[in-house]
């Protein structure tokens, strides 16, 4: 009895321990394919101490990504606090882009089980994920598109907005080390070196963000069908580029 004791986890630690387990179950199984038991049994603890602890495998699951939301926008609000109010661009979005993608690389602190689910939350357009990614997002955003738009002359809030949401795109899909720039480059390339892909991220999203500023002046196009564009006030005279 005393060995038995002596191998189950500390109360104290159960609780970290669930986390962690329901963190890997959840990136593997999606919410509705993972179950408490799953998780418990990861865990090594009683299924009875998640309903202890978390309630049930919804408050679970909330628990699991606002503790990483929490810890993610608490380093993007310590970077932003050490940037003076003019801040370029570029070093705005390194605080957004660095903390996403290096807890995702990170397989010390769990990081590549949090890139598989946070991209089930964030892409979900059920009501759990969109109300999780408002309560756990929407205020650091809000602190971003603002920065973002008093670092480009010229760029409107919607515009700002959309740029935003594109950075949030990039930073998802270099979270994890996939292999797949090598894959395509026959090994020229690679995303191995974590501070070289978070550069030409930030080079990328700066770029495509003041473009956006100048669309109110620059002539509009459209793609009406495959190669072939034209401008939105053309009379429908095809562009010969």
């Amino acid at each position: 009895m005393a060995g038995a004791a002596a191998q189950r986890p500390a109360v104290a630690e159960a609780a970290d321990l669930i986390l962690s387990a329901a963190e890997a179950v959840f990136a593997e199984n999606g919410f509705h394919g993972a179950t408490t038991r799953a998780i418990a049994s990861l865990a090594g603890v009683n299924p009875a101490l998640i309903h202890y602890y978390y309630g049930s495998k919804d408050g679970l699951y909330e628990t699991v990504v606002r503790n990483r939301s929490a810890e993610i926008n608490g380093r993007r609000r310590a970077l932003l606090a050490e940037m003076p109010a003019d801040a370029p661009l570029e070093s705005l979005l390194a605080a957004f882009l660095r903390p996403t993608i290096e807890l995702g690389r990170d397989r010390g602190r769990g990081g590549p089980n949090y890139a598989r689910l946070v991209v089930h939350v964030a892409s979900g357009t059920d009501e759990r994920s969109r109300r999780l990614t408002g309560q756990n997002y929407n205020a650091i955003a809000g602190e971003f598109i603002a920065r973002i738009s008093e670092a480009v002359p010229g760029l409107a809030r919607p515009a700002a907005v959309q740029g935003y949401l594109f950075t949030v795109s990039i930073a998802l899909s270099l979270m994890a080390r996939t292999g797949r720039a090598g894959e395509l480059s026959q090994g020229a390339a690679s995303d191995d070196d974590t501070e070289a892909v978070i550069a030409q991220a930030v080079t990328f999203a700066a770029a495509g963000i003041r473009a956006l500023a100048g669309d109110a002046a620059a002539p509009r196009q459209t793609f009406d069908r495959p190669g072939r564009c034209r401008a939105a006030t053309d009379t429908g005279e095809e562009d010969p580029t």
